[in-house]
């Protein structure tokens, strides 16, 4: 009976619909409780165990109650979890997109390089054939202006050996017909005879005066042997620079080639690296799913995505390099494009003064060019320092070296011009002792250049100095000496003046 009713009061006091307050309002306390006759003495130690089972409820509700909040904590970071994780996948679809759209920008930059460099190539072998078909026309322009040296030369030779026998023949017509003329006036039963062969020697007369014209005509031919060289030898140079220039064009595409084919292999190298984003692609798939289960494996699904945005921005680091040589090589087709043009410009040029040319040699041929030749050096003196004198002096440069045209007088040092021109003049004066050594250069009595120079380490020294001056007709230019200074010459010609006609004016 006494265990019933410990049992019933255990099951009262456990019952959820009976408080904890009234529970305790219904056991009487230790200091109230009165032993009566009435009362059992197990009921303390069931009282004790009452209170011990109070505790342990209320321990494993605490304890309910932590493993309800850690439960929602685990399922609101679970939540996280999975929205972190959607978002890390949505970035991921991004990402793959991005990838995908660089591809295609790349495979498109790939084709456009191949075509701007098929493009060139084929500019590059067009120019190369138009150039030799150039050098091979210039070539034969020259073949062709060389045979006409040759056959003006042989005529020349020709005419020079012609022309003693027809001088001998004039001195013997000549002398036939003044032994005709003492005979005329004996033999007049003769003269009609005598007058038809008087108007054929005077025939024969007109035929070697037209003969002796021919004098003018060898000079003219001199003047053409002399300059024709000299304009071969300038459009030869020229032809020259032009297989230089093609050369370095040749050179130019050759490194083109070169870096186009580095670009395609970047190219190559960063679609292997798409395909491995790809990859990392599908295991970050796989790392989705393990997301869901676990935090670590959120993290390592976070540093694996730091680690794709590192490599994407390495990627766009890669295609802006990319962009920006393919930047660099459109700037270096345009800057190949106008150097063809200017290649072609030149050309065009050489083909221009090579009609030039040839239309100055055709002028020589038929003798328009009669424009006077006029230039002159002249050495100082061998005898070695001249000066110093007390008064300035006029230098007389006595060693002609050149006097073409004869308006060097190396008697008076006066240059005279002989026809109204442009004329250019240079002077070098020296000296090799301590002291000034300087010159003036006269128009008439008009100074217009002065040169000094001082020697102060005892050793040759020079000084050099030229003008072009108009002058008219009659003019003198001339070097003069200022007084106290000193000059030096010998034969090795240390001091000299020179002058030419530009053109005449």
């Amino acid at each position: 009976m006494n265990s019933l009713a410990s049992f019933l009061l255990l099951l009262f006091c456990l019952s959820p619909s009976v408080s904890w307050g009234q529970v305790e309002a219904s056991v009487p306390q230790d200091d109230n409780v009165k032993m009566g006759p009435s009362v059992l003495p197990e009921i303390p130690v069931l009282w004790d165990e009452l209170w011990g089972l109070k505790e342990l409820v209320l321990s494993l509700k605490a304890v309910e109650v932590d493993q309800l909040q850690a439960l929602r904590s685990m399922e609101s970071r679970f939540r996280d979890g999975e929205v972190e994780a959607e978002w890390q996948r949505r970035r991921l679809d991004g990402l793959e997109e991005t990838v995908k759209d660089t591809q295609v920008r790349m495979d498109t930059e790939g084709k456009l390089l191949m075509e701007l460099n098929s493009d060139l190539r084929r500019r590059v072998e067009e120019l190369e054939d138009q150039s030799k078909a150039e050098v091979l026309t210039l070539q034969f322009r020259l073949n062709t202006s060389e045979r006409s040296m040759d056959d003006l030369k042989e005529k020349n030779a020709a005419l020079a050996a012609e022309l003693p026998f027809l001088q001998t023949r004039l001195r013997a017509s000549e002398s036939m017909v003044e032994q005709l003329r003492r005979k005329s006036a004996v033999l007049a039963v003769r003269l009609c005879h005598a007058e038809s062969v008087m108007e054929e020697l005077m025939k024969q007369t007109s035929a070697l005066s037209a003969s002796n014209s021919s004098s003018l005509s060898e000079h003219r031919l001199d003047e053409l042997s002399t300059g024709t060289p000299d304009q071969l030898s300038e459009i030869s140079s020229r032809l020259n620079f032009s297989q230089l220039h093609l050369d370095e064009l040749k050179r130019d595409s050759a490194d083109q080639t070169g870096r186009l084919t580095s670009a395609e292999r970047r190219l190559d190298e960063l679609e292997t690296e798409n395909s491995g984003n790809l990859l990392s692609h599908v295991s970050s798939v796989a790392l989705e799913v393990r997301l869901r289960s676990t935090e670590t494996h959120l993290e390592q699904l976070e540093n694996h995505t730091a680690d794709l945005e590192f490599r994407l921005r390495v990627s766009e680091k890669q295609l802006e390099d990319v962009q920006t040589g393919n930047t660099a090589l459109e700037v270096r087709l345009r800057s190949t494009e106008t150097h063809l043009e200017q290649l072609e410009n030149h050309t065009a040029d050489l083909e221009f003064r090579l009609r030039v040319s040839e239309k100055q040699l055709e002028d020589v041929q038929t003798g328009n060019t009669g424009e006077p030749k006029v230039a002159f050096s002249a050495g100082l003196t061998d005898s070695g320092s001249v000066g110093p004198f007390d008064e300035e002096t006029t230098l007389i440069f006595s060693k002609s070296i050149t006097n073409i045209g004869r308006a060097y007088d190396q008697t008076s040092g006066v240059f005279t011009a002989p026809v109204r021109g442009l004329y250019f003049f240079s002077f070098t004066a020296a000296d090799f002792l301590k002291g000034y050594m300087g010159v003036y250069l006269y128009r008439n009595n008009q100074p217009i250049v002065f040169n000094l120079d001082l020697n102060d380490h005892g050793g040759y020294a020079s000084t050099s100095n030229s003008v072009a001056l108009q002058l008219e007709e009659g003019d003198g230019v001339r070097l003069s000496l200022p007084a106290s200074y000193r000059l030096y010459d010998d034969s090795r010609n240390f001091t000299v003046f020179s002058g030419f006609l530009l053109f005449p004016l």
